[in-house]
């Protein structure tokens, strides 16, 4: 009988097999590498719309802040301006401007920035975002040059200016005379050329510091008439040191600022950004465009939304601006730098029109509106 040797001969792969897993491979490898894309183009677009959602909602939030507290008088709401301004006696229901008047007809960046005469205005961009100009509300814009409120804003976005309480009130802990130094405890952040607000139930004044002399726990906030000098800040002085009144324990001095909301160009990406004051505080927002609840009736109702523009037209009982109740902020916010998000150019209803990205922008584009009511003109 005969044996074999046992060897068996190892028999490779046959080139239909070797092309059918390289076929295998390739379609897995494909997955994978559409699963990756597909998670990496999901990654951009979750963190864009989760940085239009901070931004917007942050944007609000300072908005909010100081619209509902514009024209704040203390505990006696819907104080009228002392007109024409007086140097004797305050009556009751009156708040006192001590601060030295603006020029007629000036625009000047100081004047702007101490304008206390309207708590809440605005200016509208002409042509809802695509004009050149703003038409203002009562009054026109100064150059952004040296202007402590408005750096360089964009002119196709409308302007909000508010006055508002720059911190929390102090309480005053004993009489003074309208002629004398205002009272207050220390351990406050006041300074020379802030400006103050002292109010009770029965009427206030606005004043500027002139000087701080601290004493057995007090400081003497004094208010003398002429220009603010030397001092951390500059302002227009007072033409009265006379507030009109007494006041005494109980009344509250709270200091004030005017702020400004406008869009403009940010200097670390380029790109639009909210502004309040110079200073940015909310990235890739292109367009701010403001309505003003009025009440055309005297009735504390809301009649009618109009723009900057038309408040210089619509018919109040009393000065337009005195009458608006409410705010309807409208924001439009961009991805900003990232693009190609969108399969085409957005389009979206914006503050009663629609707005359409050019052909080349597919960044995504959100809309945040918010109606803000005045507190102090609705109590």
């Amino acid at each position: 009988m005969t044996l074999g040797n046992g060897t068996r001969w190892q028999q490779g792969f046959t080139l239909t097999e070797l092309l059918v897993s390289l076929v295998l491979g390739l379609f897995v490898v494909g997955g994978v590498l559409s699963a990756l894309l597909g998670g990496l183009e999901s990654f951009r677009t979750t963190d864009s719309l989760s940085r239009m959602q901070e931004s917007g909602r942050f944007a609000l939030e300072l908005l909010r802040r100081d619209i509902r507290q514009a024209g704040y008088t203390g505990c006696r709401s819907r104080l009228r301006a002392e007109v024409p301004r007086l140097t004797g006696s305050l009556s009751n229901n009156l708040i006192r401007n001590t601060l030295n008047p603006a020029p007629v007809g000036a625009v000047d960046a100081l004047s702007f920035a101490f304008d206390f005469a309207d708590p809440l205005m605005g200016y509208e961009a002409t042509g809802s975002g695509t004009g050149s100009s703003w038409t203002a509300g009562v009054a026109g814009i100064p150059a952004a040059t040296a202007n402590p409120l408005l750096t360089n804003p964009r002119d196709d976005s409308d302007i909000l200016v508010a006055v508002t309480p720059r911190g929390f009130g102090l309480g005053v802990p004993a009489l003074f005379l309208g002629t004398d130094p205002i009272i207050v405890n220390t351990g406050n952040d006041l300074a020379v050329g802030n400006v103050v607000m002292v109010s009770d139930c029965t009427s206030a004044a606005i004043t500027q510091i002139t000087g701080i002399a601290t004493a057995a726990g007090q400081d003497s906030l004094t208010h003398a008439i002429g220009l603010v000098t030397p001092g951390p800040n500059t302002g227009p002085g007072n033409h009265t040191v006379n507030l009109g009144r007494s006041f005494s324990v109980g009344a509250e001095v709270v200091p004030i600022e005017r702020v400004a909301y406008y869009v403009a160009d940010s200097a670390v990406t380029g790109r639009p950004a909210l502004f309040r004051n110079g200073l940015e505080i909310a990235e890739d927002i292109e367009d701010l465009q403001v309505e003003y609840g009025v009440d055309t009736t005297g009735d504390t109702r809301i009649n009618q939304y109009v723009t900057a523009a038309g408040m210089l037209v619509i018919a109040t009982p009393g000065p337009a601006w005195e009458n608006v109740l409410a705010v309807r902020v409208h924001l439009r916010i961009s991805s900003g730098e990232e693009n190609n998000l969108a399969e085409q150019p957005v389009t979206l209803n914006y503050a009663g029109t629609t707005f359409t990205a050019d052909a080349a922008d597919l960044r995504l584009h959100q809309v945040f509106t918010s109606t803000i009511s005045i507190r102090n003109r609705l109590l």
